[in-house]
């Protein structure tokens, strides 16, 4: 029986395509997100008669938007992520996040890369082959084509198997 360990190959990772159509729709949906939050909040601070409530989202400072999306941010993507290994983008490209042994990754491994999407110009780290951005690279995480995934993983396992069980031949 060998020891050896299913690690990510190159060919499964994501595309760039792939993981600019991830931005976009879950930028989308975080936008969505946010707004649906505003909503509940204002009708609560409507049905209290909670005017601060109301006050708040009226008259936001730049800081406290760009706080609010940071949260949002964060909290969109730990809970797809850590519950889902994926998200709403991911979900319409068929990809998925995993560690880099194609497992779905701890909650601190999200966490970590969650906060590594702050980083400034963190989207420039996405300029190479293969497509592994600073928050993929820092968490040990990887977004791979999800069929793909499962393909190479069955593979390596077969292989893996050969010679074990003289026997069952």
């Amino acid at each position: 029986m060998s020891n050896r360990q299913y690690t990510i190959p190159d060919e499964i990772i994501a595309s760039n395509r792939q993981r600019f159509v991830n931005v976009v729709i879950d930028y989308v949906a975080r936008l969505g997100l946010t707004f649906v939050i505003g909503m509940i909040a204002a009708m609560i601070g409507v049905l209290t008669g909670n005017e601060e409530i109301l006050i708040f989202f009226q008259n936001n400072t730049r800081i406290q938007e760009l706080t609010i999306g940071l949260v949002v941010l964060l909290v969109y993507y730990n809970i797809f992520e850590i519950f889902f290994g994926t998200t709403i983008g991911k979900l319409m490209t068929k990809t998925v996040v995993v560690d880099e042994y194609g497992e779905k990754p701890t909650a601190n491994a999200v966490l970590i890369r969650s906060l590594c999407r702050l980083i400034p110009f963190e989207f420039f780290s996405f300029f190479g082959t293969p497509c592994v951005g600073w928050h993929d690279s820092l968490s040990k995480t990887y977004v791979v084509n999800k069929e793909d995934l499962r393909i190479s993983k069955e593979l390596f396992h077969s292989f893996e198997q050969i010679g074990e069980n003289p026997e069952a031949l």
